[in-house]
């Protein structure tokens, strides 16, 4: 049996990388509907439904989120070496998180 005449030809292509974890999602959900990942994904792309916007952040400065997560990075590295070495929090940490907690309470006030 001869394949079937395609009515518009597929011409153009749309590439995107994935990490193992999304891929595998992809290839899970597409085996549920018995689909190839691809044809599973162009459904996907090509259905007519609202596109979910990330939940809004209010009105906060771009680089006071980046300094936020930077923060907020240092502490984390911080609090897994004390726990590692098993040792308690230093003097100096606790009027740091205290102006660091200010600050977070400031920018939400002001952002939004």
């Amino acid at each position: 049996m001869a394949r079937p005449i395609k009515h518009e030809k597929r011409d153009r292509q749309l590439n995107l990388k994935l990490t193992r974890r999304e891929f595998d999602w992809i290839c899970a959900r597409s085996a549920r509907q018995a689909l190839r990942p691809v044809d599973y994904v162009r459904a996907q792309l090509l259905a007519d439904r609202p596109i979910r916007s990330p939940a809004k952040q209010g009105h906060l400065d771009p680089l006071f989120l980046l300094q936020l997560s930077r923060l907020g990075n240092n502490l984390n590295q911080i609090a897994r070496r004390l726990n590692v070495m098993r040792l308690a929090a230093p003097e100096g940490l606790v009027p740091l998180l205290e102006e660091i907690r200010n600050l977070i309470r400031k920018g939400a006030a002001d952002g939004s």
